[in-house]
């Protein structure tokens, strides 16, 4: 059946101001529009093109816009590892990047691809939206279900746990206006983000490889980005992948805290033939502790609290709760107790938990090592570097110099090719795309 996309019968001046202008990023004119085109153009004048080929579509939205390049590499740095969206964004609507079907490829010790359930699945079009609500651990999949990127490689260290390594081809969409995936890893149904394939509205495919950095493997990274494959890229680096720490580990440590929160917020992993079972009761299980953890925090006691279902909270959990009251009230004044935190600190948990590996001198020159090897490998440079530092965030060591090594790392890659400057935004540097 043929396809109806829209297109502007302007020429490319006129969209590309239509973009720049646009509040929001390539947002959808209706729901029932091809969803691999959400390209905001209602400033243009419209005509309608049939076609039945979905790679056409692809190139007449890409060759109608046209591209930019900078003059030289930018490397974005900023600590907040969310912040690196201001400069995406402005990129994507200078035309540096295309609004869809970018590849970032993302060094971390996180994969940074939580999806909150408090943001509508509409909001990912409004960028003073995600700029002002995502967080460090969640701003990729909003871009994803936006469509700006259609393929993550995760790289990791060996230390991580979240996910599996392997390639995961799926679809992300959304399901009640909330961002979700059909993909059946337990780091998306243990925040209750999974669903059928079929439930999913307005879909999209995503490619996710999860891949462990080290020497031996290094011949094989050829492969990972082949030089006709991926002509835009986004090279992204937190700092934690060479030296992570887990701060939560810290918080009310004389009460075992984390330890113990790691048994009330356990649930079990599911399969695939039971994924959307156990995504539910894990929704369940997440809002009914929710609830008891804000209970504490307002009420300070356990009086008048009603029991939980013991379907969804068993009473052996709900006495772990009760527990972990008695040994934070032993340890702590009350006032120095605060509940909210302690949830948002047992929701890290998980299956895995958050890494925590705080490297030695002689491991980070290894990690320098693999770094380099893996840069020189790659087929061509990327459109532009984003790194953040996560230092105030408490996920890298703040002792440790990890930023002028990298940095240094990329200029001998690159050399010329690369900006001598990287933009500071944590340190309040001034920047124009237009001038890079």
């Amino acid at each position: 059946m043929a396809t109806n996309i829209k297109t502007s019968s302007l020429t490319t001046p006129g969209i590309v101001a239509a973009v720049e202008n646009a509040e929001t990023l390539g947002k959808p004119e209706s729901s029932d529009e091809p969803v691999t085109k959400r390209v905001r153009l209602e400033d243009c004048k419209e005509q309608t093109v049939t076609t039945t080929d979905e790679s056409q579509q692809d190139a007449l939205i890409t060759s109608t816009v046209g591209l930019r390049r900078f003059k030289r590499i930018p490397i974005f740095i900023v600590d907040y590892h969310n912040d690196v969206l201001e400069f995406i964004y402005r990129c994507l609507a200078s035309r540096h990047l295309p609004l869809e079907n970018n590849t970032l490829l993302h060094f971390d010790s996180h994969p940074d691809m939580v999806i909150s359930r408090e943001i509508p699945a509409s909001a990912a079009y409004d960028k003073e939206t995600m700029l002002g609500e995502l967080s460090i651990e969640n701003w990729i999949m909003p871009a994803c279900y936006a469509g700006h990127f259609n393929r993550v490689i995760w790289m990791k260290n060996s230390w991580c746990k979240q996910m599996p390594v392997g390639k995961y081809n799926f679809k992300v969409g959304h399901r009640g206006n909330k961002i979700s995936v059909d993909c059946p890893l337990d780091y998306f149904i243990s925040e209750g983000n999974y669903c059928e394939t079929s439930e999913l509205e307005q879909a999209r495919d995503l490619e996710l490889q999860v891949l462990t950095t080290t020497l031996k493997d290094l011949p094989i990274r050829k492969l990972i980005l082949a030089a006709d494959d991926c002509l835009n890229y986004i090279l992204d680096i937190d700092l934690d992948f060479f030296s992570t720490s887990n701060p939560f580990l810290e918080i009310y440590k004389d009460a075992n805290c984390y330890e113990q929160l790691s048994e009330i917020f356990h649930f079990e992993s599911a399969t695939e033939s039971n994924a959307s079972g156990t995504t539910e009761k894990r929704k369940q299980q997440l809002e009914v502790l929710k609830k008891i953890f804000e209970h504490l925090e307002e009420k300070r006691t356990f009086q008048d609290m009603t029991k939980p279902d013991t379907n969804i909270v068993s009473e052996e959990t709900f006495k772990k709760i009760e527990n972990l009251a008695d040994s934070l009230q032993k340890c702590y004044a009350d006032d120095e107790i605060d509940w909210l935190v302690i949830f948002d600190s047992g929701s890290t948990t998980d299956t895995n938990g958050l890494p925590h590996h705080i490297s030695t001198d002689t491991e980070l020159e290894l990690y320098y090592q693999q770094f380099k090897q893996f840069l020189i490998q790659l087929p061509h440079p990327p459109v532009l570097i984003t790194m953040a530092c996560s230092a105030e965030d408490d996920y890298c060591p703040r002792n440790q110099v990890i930023q002028e090594r990298v940095v240094k790392i990329l200029q001998e890659v690159f050399q010329e090719k690369v900006h001598e400057k990287p933009i500071l935004h944590y340190m309040d540097d001034e920047w124009d795309v237009m001038q890079l």
